[in-house]
């Protein structure tokens, strides 16, 4: 402390020169004695008489000051400084001589002519007289500009971190930064540009945080291409390395002359080494860059890094949050974060972990409350790791415990964080329950495993197979010897893609298991479906230490739920699409129609003379008819049409991709003629016609399927009483288009 130093100097003085017989002038009478006292101590010291003349210094107040003691004896602050400062440092001086104490003050102060500025502790003392008026002022200044710095930095430092931990936005960082240094620097200007690289002009500087810089040259300086090197921001860039230009306005025409001043630019990386951007300070006149300046530039250079960079990260991790999401949407992250063992923050996740209603229920109660009994230990010990800044082992598994009571395994990962502006820890927890049962389960089958109906296949971590069970010779055919050290793919039938596989092998190791079905090979080259559920088993560490597949053959069920599909959706005699098809497909072309401008057509068709057929020859020859006449007249139509059976000798044709009605004309000629053609039936010769009706869509009203099929089947029983053997328009068919 200052305090000490006055001490010790007043102690130098003697007794003789501290007793009221000495006043305080018989020191400046004294030069070779003052100048013993002063001239090797560190601090700043001076000399003022009462009416605030400079009467002596010592040699570290002269080059603060710039000015030798001879230049500055006789001297006031109002013939050194402007008068609003001289007023200060008089009104100092004045109360110092009022006081009986000494005063100590912390203050900014510049050297005569503004040539340095500087935050001073100054300890200012009144020396008194035999007869106790003051008759001069002795002060000692120390230069605390670099603790000062220190500290501010410090606090910058540490508020960029708390930004970081609480994911801020990377502009506001980067302004947070640069208006950090316009307040550890106020003469100085800051700018912070981040290389963007672009389709046309390649590599280009975009200005994302600015202080004390004119928005015109912000302007000129955003988007300039860094091959330019018109800037020394540019040149960093572009170089990678730093630049020191002390005089802007000495440079070559077109380049570095972008403003009057100095400059002085740093680039940062990526881990990499990669260029992400760069640090630019500024100077409104030449200068030449201190140590201290070009150590504050790389400081904030490497924080502007480090922001940038976690950004960079950050967004790379939102961009593949949906791919994943895909994968385990089911099995969310609870987050929390404690001080201390008391929680301070929790997301929704964690709520539903805990089954807590609302977040008051776990805010403010102990972190200790949620750990189960016989995993308190090691959770604890965690902790203490984590705030004392040791290694741990990033994920162990885990119990705890929810509001109710019961007891839930999870994975937990533990981290140290700054939470409002303190230290604190991140918890990631993931519930394995799931997992925890799948492997129970797996151990339970372990014990049956050469007698499961199901097919086990067991690998190494590594995909190597290591063991099978009976079933699975069963159903592939492969018998033990044959699938030991090779990998599944040697089951592999070609149905699925590499990005199935990729897939599944995520979610497996996210997620420590997959089911679902797949299609593979036997060793007979026949393609069969199974149903498949792996999952991982895992050693005490948590590493996988197998996995374990068990699957079954579900072809047969496949082949049912074809079949039951192929019964609900067509005509089990003729193979063509029944009703429910036909109104699907009905519905979708008119959709489609509506949307190409284009027309459909709708035509019932109704078999003459069907009933005589049946009667006199049976029902045998009916189907065969129906079979035939069937196919005919599916072949009549484009592939784009719809043949359809409704039911008994009654069809519909949907006919689609119609510029106008009349294009309709052929193809309802050639289901007449394929209708109308004979079939042989043994030595029966069966020969039928057809009556056909038929409408359009769009109309001036809106339909819906069925009306349409209503008025083709109107139109149809037309073309029956004018005779049979023929199509009939259906005359409501007013066109919209």
């Amino acid at each position: 402390m200052l305090m000490d130093l006055f001490t010790q100097l007043l102690a130098q003085l003697g007794q003789q020169e501290r007793e009221l017989t000495h006043p305080a002038h018989a020191l400046i009478k004294s030069r070779q004695r003052f100048q013993s006292l002063f001239q090797n101590v560190s601090q700043m010291v001076w000399l003022k008489d009462p009416q605030g003349r400079y009467l002596a210094c010592n040699p570290a107040f002269e080059a603060f000051m710039g000015l030798s003691e001879s230049l500055l004896r006789g001297k006031s602050d109002d013939d050194l400084y402007p008068p609003q400062q001289a007023q200060r440092y008089l009104e100092i001086d004045q109360a110092c001589l009022r006081a009986t104490e000494p005063v100590v003050t912390e203050r900014w102060a510049s050297a005569v002519g503004g040539s340095r500025r500087a935050l001073l502790e100054i300890t200012k003392l009144a020396l008194r007289g035999p007869d106790g008026q003051p008759n001069g002022v002795l002060g000692i200044a120390r230069d605390i500009t670099a603790r000062w710095h220190l500290s501010q930095f410090e606090q910058l430092r540490s508020r960029i971190l708390e930004l970081l931990a609480h994911g801020a936005d990377v502009s506001h960082l980067l302004q947070v930064l640069v208006d950090g240094l316009r307040l550890l620097q106020p003469e100085q200007a800051g700018l912070v540009a981040l290389v963007a690289t672009g389709a046309e002009q390649g590599q280009a500087l975009r200005v994302v945080a600015s202080a004390g810089l004119s928005k015109d040259f912000i302007q000129m300086m955003d988007g300039q291409p860094v091959a330019s090197q018109l800037d020394a921001c540019a040149v960093a860039a572009l170089s990678g390395k730093q630049v020191v230009v002390t005089d802007l306005a000495a440079c070559r025409p077109g380049v570095l002359r972008m403003r009057q001043g100095a400059c002085w630019a740093q680039p940062f990386f990526d881990a990499l080494g990669r260029t992400l951007g760069v640090f630019s300070v500024y100077t409104a006149t030449p200068a030449t860059p201190s140590a201290a300046d070009i150590d504050l530039l790389e400081q904030l250079a490497r924080l502007a890094g480090l922001a940038v960079e976690r950004h960079q990260v950050a967004e790379q991790l939102r961009t593949n949050e949906a791919a994943f999401r895909a994968l385990a949407e089911h099995t969310p992250e609870a987050v929390l974060v404690h001080r201390g063992g008391i929680i301070l923050y929790v997301n929704p996740a964690a709520l539903r972990l805990f089954g807590a209603q609302t977040s008051d229920q776990l805010l403010g109660t102990a972190t200790y409350d949620r750990i189960a009994p016989a995993y308190l230990p090691q959770q604890l010990a965690r902790m203490q790791a984590i705030v004392g800044g040791k290694t741990i082992v990033p994920l162990v598994e885990s119990r705890f415990v929810r509001l109710d009571g019961s007891e839930v395994d999870v994975e937990v990962q533990g981290t140290a964080m700054l939470y409002a502006g303190e230290p604190a820890i991140h918890v990631s927890i993931h519930d394995i329950s799931e997992r925890k049962r799948a492997q129970e389960q797996l151990r339970v089958a372990a014990s049956v495993f050469s007698h499961a109906l199901e097919g086990i296949m067991i690998t190494a971590p590594d995909g190597c197979i290591i063991d099978v069970n009976a079933a699975f010779t069963r159903i592939t055919g492969y018998s033990r010897d044959d699938v030991l050290g090779h990998t599944p793919s040697m089951l592999n039938s070609g149905r699925n893609t590499p990005l199935f596989y990729q897939q599944l092998w995520q979610d497996l190791v996210q997620r420590g298991g997959w089911s679902g079905e797949l299609w593979n090979r036997r060793k007979d080259g026949e393609v069969y479906a199974q149903m498949l559920h792996i999952s991982a088993v895992y050693d005490q560490r948590g590493a996988v230490l197998q996995y374990v597949a068990l699957f079954s053959d579900i072809t047969e069920r496949k082949a049912h739920e074809k079949r039951l599909d192929q019964l609900a959706h067509f005509d089990a005699l003729t193979g063509l699409p029944n009703r429910a098809l036909h109104a699907d497909r009905l519905q979708h072309a008119m959709v489609q129609a509506t949307r190409r401008k284009q027309k459909l057509g709708v035509a019932f068709v109704d078999l003459d003379g069907f009933k005589t057929i049946n009667d006199t020859y049976g029902h045998e020859a009916g189907d065969h008819l129906l079979i035939t006449l069937a196919r005919r007249m599916r072949l009549a139509l484009r592939e784009s049409d719809t043949l359809s059976r409704l039911g008994g000798d009654e069809f519909a044709a949907v006919i689609v991709d119609l510029e106008q009605e009349s294009d309709c004309d052929p193809l309802l000629q050639r289901l007449l003629t394929a209708a109308n053609q004979p079939v042989l039936f043994g030595s029966a010769v069966l020969q039928v016609s057809a009556s056909v009706g038929v409408t359009f869509f769009p109309q001036a009203r809106e339909l819906t399927p069925d009306q349409l099929l209503r008025q083709a089947d109107l139109a149809m029983y037309r073309a029956k009483q004018s005779g049979k053997n023929q199509f009939q328009l259906s005359g409501f068919a007013d066109s919209m288009f």
